[in-house]
């Protein structure tokens, strides 16, 4: 996972900047900053102890955005980022650690299937203890695409509006022939999620784990897919396929094509595995989505290739930075 982890280090290291471009947010560090507190939670989830995090604006939030990071990630990722989209958006932001440090399924790893259930369990907590809140957008990157795909696809109807799905692989098989690709650790992981077996001895787990054979039970409004051409780590097809699924499935999708966006230098750089236009562009689908702006009627293909002079996507939310 060396490429997969350094690319993210990429976005840990940006998001700060971009948290004060977008709001002027200083760091969170559990108190009310720049009108939004962030406090740890845990939960019971499958008889082991889970834990998390909440980002809240000041005053009470409107609605729900339920995060969930990528592989050798943890709930404590991109803290001034998450911060600064509760603050643009007005609501809540819940995310998971999949599941904790003391676990039998250890954060960071490959553990789609603890994951998908402390991102459900988690959001069923938070709606019950904040009864009428708003619409609520699942929004997943890189290894977290296919948790939150499999949260869509598992959780009682209803529990979600809308899903974003971040350079995500499209279901476990896939991830799991594509595993050399981010490193020699991601394969035995996967292994380990599905039962300790490979596709071959027990094609039903890989099947129970891939969002993409199951299309028809993710009851969302509408899907949101984020991918970059040039992803050496999860291949742009993953989306693709993704996308195909979820229109043969009936489902409203929006797709978007990073082809080369800009980065915080205004450099124009391809749209690869967890560089920052890609990931950009992902916020700014949650933010518009909560704020009344993503164009919801049919489906939607949008290209951005600032390189080309090209960017069909809807306008960027005020104050934010998106691929373009």
């Amino acid at each position: 996972m060396r490429a997969h982890r350094r690319g993210l280090r990429v976005i840990g290291a940006v998001v700060g900047v971009v948290a004060a471009v977008m709001v002027g947010l200083p760091g969170i560090a559990g108190a009310a900053d720049g009108g939004v507190s962030m406090r740890p939670i845990s939960l019971t989830v499958d008889g082991e102890t889970a834990t998390g995090r909440v980002y809240e604006p000041e005053g009470g939030a409107r609605a729900l955005i339920v995060a969930v990071h990528g592989h050798d990630g943890s709930a404590s990722d991109f803290p001034d980022y998450m911060a600064s989209i509760v603050e643009n958006t007005g609501a809540a932001l819940v995310t998971m650690d999949q599941r904790s440090g003391n676990s039998t399924w250890r954060t960071g790893e490959w553990n789609v299937w603890a994951g998908w259930h402390d991102t459900v369990a988690a959001t069923q907590w938070y709606r019950g203890e904040h009864p009428g809140l708003g619409p609520t957008v699942l929004w997943g990157w890189s290894q977290g695409g296919i948790t939150s795909g499999l949260a869509a696809a598992y959780a009682p109807p209803g529990t979600y509006d809308y899903w974003v799905d971040t350079f995500g692989h499209a279901g476990d098989l896939t991830a799991w022939l594509e595993a050399g690709l981010a490193g020699k650790r991601l394969r035995p992981e996967i292994e380990r999620d599905a039962g300790g077996c490979i596709p071959l001895t027990c094609p039903q787990a890989y099947i129970d784990r891939s969002p993409v054979l199951m299309p028809g039970r993710i009851d969302v409004q509408r899907a949101v897919l984020v991918h970059g051409t040039a992803d050496t780590v999860v291949p742009y097809t993953s989306s693709v396929e993704m996308r195909a699924a979820l229109m043969l499935a009936g489902k409203r999708v929006s797709m978007y094509t990073v082809v080369s966006g800009r980065d915080l230098d205004g450099r124009v750089v391809p749209g690869e595995h967890g560089i920052n236009p890609v990931f950009f562009e992902s916020g700014c689908a949650v933010m518009r989505l909560l704020q009344g702006t993503e164009p919801l009627g049919g489906d939607h293909d949008y290209t951005i290739d600032v390189g080309a002079g090209v960017n069909t996507a809807p306008p960027a939310p005020a104050n934010a930075k998106c691929a373009a």
